[in-house]
């Protein structure tokens, strides 16, 4: 991870940025840059979540990790979307694994210092309870097309939203459990992407045809 204070960014950083500086209202002055790099982990379910973080570039993932070690994905973070906020409202007592998909920025404060101040901060808190409104909105969406599109549709937005430089390489465990489908079933359908020329197998794992894989996804948005 690399630390930028607000007022030691290069001008083409701070012009991408500007628009974000005031998101944490009156503590926005004490805010810093951080930069993570591709699968680096930005929070541990084992350590305590220090800094209300806000998600300005790039695509993280969250897996919960169960007593018997293994991990389930359960959220996708995109730009525009607060890290930690249930714990600053101290409703989320469990934490969870978040690693980067594709290198991230995000603007961060002071957890301590944000449940200290931005708890009266009445345009902060409205914001705040928008983003979580669209949150749920997202899910409830994205569980009924979960329900009614068939896996190839359901896998193509996946690959798409885990991908980095057009390259996909997900553990298929993980992808078959959050589209809810049978390992096999999933291996089946991967394959027939691979047949068709949707999926190309790489050193890294497998070079996608993003075009091919758009008009496959619809308007499936993965949360």
């Amino acid at each position: 991870m690399k630390i930028f204070k607000l007022d030691n960014i290069s001008n083409k950083v701070s012009n991408e940025i500007a628009p974000y500086v005031n998101v944490f209202g009156v503590l926005s002055s004490s805010a810093i840059i951080e930069v993570y790099d591709s699968k680096e982990c930005v929070i541990s379910y084992e350590d305590p979540i220090t800094r209300l973080r806000f998600l300005i570039d790039g695509k993280a993932k969250i897996s919960l990790i169960h007593e018997n070690g293994n991990q389930s994905i359960v959220h996708f973070i995109y730009p525009g979307e607060f890290v930690g906020e249930l714990t600053f409202l101290e409703i989320e007592k469990e934490h969870k694994n978040i690693h980067c998909i594709s290198e991230c920025t995000f603007i961060s404060i002071d957890m301590s210092e944000a449940k200290n101040t931005l708890k009266e901060d009445a345009d902060f808190l409205f914001k705040l309870s928008q983003f979580i409104g669209e949150k749920l909105l997202g899910r409830t969406s994205f569980n009924s097309k979960n329900q009614n599109y068939e896996l190839r549709n359901r896998l193509a937005a996946y690959i798409l939203a885990t991908q980095h430089n057009d390259v996909y390489s997900e553990k298929h465990t993980e992808t078959a459990e959050y589209l809810n489908v049978s390992y096999r079933h999933l291996l089946y359908t991967f394959k027939t992407f691979i047949d068709e020329g949707l999926l190309i197998k790489v050193k890294k794992g497998f070079e996608i045809n993003e075009e091919q894989l758009a008009i496959l996804a619809k308007d499936i948005t993965i949360f």
